[in-house]
């Protein structure tokens, strides 16, 4: 009777094991319950605790910075918490410097990046293109081109300088704002003295459209502008709000003459040791992010627009005859040899055609 009973006890502890063994592994596999997951499953895979720095151009409470943010919380919570991302808005890391901005994520000193086309430039004169004068005709082109075999063709530029493109959100179109005139024709910017972003392609544009264009620091243009240093300047509204030109300018021309959209990077070497599962979930959350971004910043454009129209600030919207006036004042741009060569007639061609 007592080996009986040894034996049954001894029976019952096996099954006790066999239904406490829940990790699928041997039996020499070490438990870890405590490890984070992306969603509670046991399935899903650990990843190692790691922190990313993003900077971006605009300011803390702009759609830039909220893009970081925006993605920080979708990859914190797809690997459990094991990536977290910092802001560090208006370049803080850089001293404001833009340019460096960028440099350093081509480095690796910072891990990623929200910049305009035209700050990128400055490493590759190619993505100019997204600039060209009238190249969108509207939001929905601009998602069409930019989520189309032409984003990819641009999106291949910015690889190219060993980062890792996640998505192309958006700066928006430059609206010409001034003091002195309504702008409805290439004749009205005729002589306006106007401060133009440093960019060889924008200046060859407002020179076409008969402005006397200017480049300076942003940081002076207001009080250029409120001296009469300046007559105008160009921007998105958002951005031009932000400095509050609307303070110092009578008139906006509300246009699709030239377009600014953002690249959102990562530095390619980072991007290349992350494993599989957590380059699925990067690039995912990147695309995501910038594709809010965009929705904030056309709300934005709209809300700005409003909030100038009821200050006071006079709003003219281009007639079909007047924009074709403006195209067809800058359209030697599109076959100029400095602009050909500087971006390729291929990527020219990826966006007209």
């Amino acid at each position: 009777m007592k080996k009986f009973l040894a034996l049954l006890m001894t029976l019952a502890m096996c099954l006790s094991l066999a239904a406490c063994g829940g990790n699928g592994g041997g039996s020499d596999a070490p438990a870890n319950n405590d490890a984070p997951a992306a969603d509670g499953g046991s399935d899903t895979p650990q990843f190692e605790k790691q922190t990313w720095k993003y900077t971006c151009s605009a300011t803390e409470n702009t759609c830039w910075a909220d893009m970081g943010r925006d993605f920080g919380q979708m990859v914190s919570e797809a690997t459990g918490g094991a990536v977290t991302v910092e802001v560090f808005a208006a370049d803080q890391l850089t001293s404001g410097n833009q340019t460096e901005g960028i440099q350093g994520v081509m480095d690796g000193t910072i891990e990623l990046s929200a910049h305009s086309n035209i700050i990128y430039s400055n490493f590759d004169k190619r993505l100019n293109v997204v600039s060209l004068p009238f190249l969108f005709d509207s939001f929905e082109d601009v998602d069409a081109k930019l989520d189309g075999d032409a984003g990819k063709a641009v999106g291949e530029v910015v690889e190219s300088m060993g980062l890792h493109l996640l998505g192309i959100a958006e700066n928006g179109f430059r609206h010409p704002t001034n003091s002195v005139r309504p702008i409805e024709s290439v004749a009205d910017m005729a002589g306006l003295k106007l401060r133009v972003a440093g960019s060889d392609l924008l200046n060859a544009e407002y020179a076409a459209w008969g402005a006397n264009y200017t480049n300076a620091n942003w940081s002076e243009v207001y009080t250029g502008l409120q001296t009469g240093t300046y007559d105008g300047q160009e921007n998105p509204l958002p951005t031009a709000n932000g400095a509050s030109i609307q303070e110092v300018q009578k008139y906006v021309t509300y246009w699709t003459g030239v377009y600014d959209c953002i690249f959102f990077t990562m530095n390619g070497d980072l991007y290349n040791s992350l494993s599989p599962e957590l380059q699925k979930i990067v690039d995912e959350c990147g695309l995501k992010a910038a594709q809010n971004q965009r929705v904030l910043e056309r709300e934005g454009d709209q809300e700005v627009l409003a909030a100038w129209k009821e200050a006071g600030v006079t709003v003219t919207e281009l007639t079909p005859e007047a924009a074709e006036e403006f195209r067809q004042a800058a359209a030697g741009i599109y076959t100029d040899p400095q602009f050909v060569e500087m971006i390729g007639q291929d990527l020219i061609d990826a966006f007209t055609k």
